[in-house]
């Protein structure tokens, strides 16, 4: 229609700057008539790129949709994927190993141009193999075998643990809970790690009573709450490694008439929409999961479009959000 030959038609989508305004027009003009539109498969295919970036999801847990975590990392990876034309392709697990699989059909498969890995679970050998399948990769979070060849995004969430815990010290609380979430995570021994350094620093012992793990979801700190709180010695503070399992303990202390921050003190982490909403509203340590996110996405997509592939590393800051939950220790 457009009277051009088929490869003309093709450079025209591609944006090739050699084709004639008049050529360009009519080749535009017919596609609108025939309602055209390119097909992304067979064009990623000649070109050998998709424009598409991809994630694999372990949604192990039933409540793992329920964490702001998983929309604060979709909205980081949408924005920059946007920005640079390019799609976001997400994919699904149920176990850990699966995850593996998903990622390595992803890019075997040439699904996608390159994968945005969440390192909680990977480790040096599951790192390896990416590494030998020469795609590109970036990971959120820090990965168990440093080499500068393998490009991340992360915080310090030792460090900032360390933050936190030393917060609640300096408010005169000794008997500090620590509710972790998957203790197979890399995250949680982390943030674990920090929790036992700031009592050292403080020279209070650790007390195994007062760890207990609950996978992230507002039950298990229900869970968790309900039994240290019938302790002999109960905490005086909890540190919740995310909102949810804060907003479970906050429960369990309000069903038991324990007041907060009175007589218990409840730190949260991620800084989720809900933290603001609990009465008293929750004190809280934010993690800029959607920044971590974009950083990841942008990195791929430079190293993507880039010879030699993503390279690098970038540390974000925490920040402590003081609300109402937190107070002196009772006396």
């Amino acid at each position: 229609m457009a009277g051009v030959h088929a490869s003309t038609v093709s450079r025209v989508f591609s944006g090739n700057a050699k084709i004639s305004a008049e050529t360009r027009f009519r080749v535009m003009d017919a596609a609108r008539e025939l309602n055209f539109q390119p097909n992304a498969v067979a064009r990623s295919l000649s070109v050998n790129q998709t424009h598409t970036i991809g994630i694999v999801i372990p949604h192990i847990y039933d409540g793992y949709f329920d964490d702001s975590f998983f929309p604060q990392i979709m909205r980081g990876l949408m924005r920059v994927a946007y920005q640079h034309e390019y799609r976001v392709l997400v994919g699904g697990s149920k176990s850990h190993e699966d995850e593996l699989s998903q990622i390595m059909n992803m890019l075997s498969s040439r699904q996608v141009d390159g994968v945005v890995g969440l390192s909680n679970r990977l480790d040096v050998d599951t790192v390896e193999q990416l590494y030998e399948l020469n795609a590109p990769f970036v990971l959120i979070g820090k990965p168990p075998v440093h080499q500068k060849e393998i490009a991340w995004v992360a915080t310090d969430d030792r460090r900032h643990t360390d933050q936190a815990i030393d917060y609640l010290v300096s408010m005169g609380h000794r008997r500090i809970a620590y509710i972790g979430g998957d203790p197979g995570d890399l995250v949680t021994g982390e943030r674990l790690q920090g929790y036992h350094d700031a009592l050292a620093a403080a020279d209070i012992a650790s007390d195994d009573d007062l760890i207990n793990y609950a996978y992230f979801a507002e039950e298990g700190g229900y869970r968790a709450a309900s039994g240290m709180a019938a302790q002999d010695e109960p905490p005086t503070a909890y540190y919740c490694a995310n909102d949810l399992m804060a907003i479970g303990v906050l429960r369990a202390l309000r069903e038991r008439g324990i007041r907060v921050p009175q007589d218990v003190s409840v730190l949260g982490t991620n800084a989720s929409p809900e933290s603001s909403w609990t009465v008293p509203a929750l004190s809280t340590l934010r993690v800029p999961y959607a920044a971590l996110a974009a950083g990841a996405a942008q990195m791929l997509i430079i190293g993507i479009q880039k010879d030699g592939g993503p390279v690098g590393s970038h540390v974000l800051e925490c920040e402590l959000v003081i609300r109402r939950s937190t107070g002196p220790a009772p006396r």
